[in-house]
């Protein structure tokens, strides 16, 4: 069965950075800037912008063996969102998609631009772990 979790992340001009109480068994791929708990033993995020490169790389941990998303919306909420779905498939390969939301339902395929890509990802333990970038 797969999870649906949806994350919202509002990136504005203030970041509030939260560095205590991350509870995934598996240790990020790389050193981030910054990172959140999003729900106490449930999902945690981790992130470093680079302003430099015009991007954001991301980490998304989630206690599920299923599939998990992050989202970005430029007014909060899920319509409008753009939305990383990632994902380890059973022979341990890695995807994403991009995906878009315009209303309160099933984002579909963004076919108009590609921007978020994937770096990494495992599936360890009743966890999933994706790293991808947006730009």
């Amino acid at each position: 069965m797969q999870t649906w979790i949806i994350l919202w992340l509002y990136i504005s001009s203030t970041v509030i950075e939260i560095c205590t109480g991350i509870a995934s068994p598996l240790q990020p791929f790389t050193t981030y800037d910054h990172s959140i708990q999003l729900e106490a033993n449930i999902a945690e995020l981790w992130w470093t912008v680079n302003n430099t490169a015009q991007e954001i790389t991301f980490e998304l941990h989630v206690k599920t063996i299923g599939w998990i998303a992050l989202g970005i919306s430029p007014a909060g909420g899920m319509k409008g969102a753009d939305i990383a779905v990632g994902w380890v498939d059973s022979s341990g390969k890695a995807h994403i998609q991009d995906r878009f939301a315009f209303d309160k339902q099933k984002p579909v395929m963004d076919n108009t631009t590609q921007d978020w890509f994937l770096l990494k990802g495992q599936e360890q333990n009743g966890w999933t772990a994706i790293q991808f970038k947006r730009s």
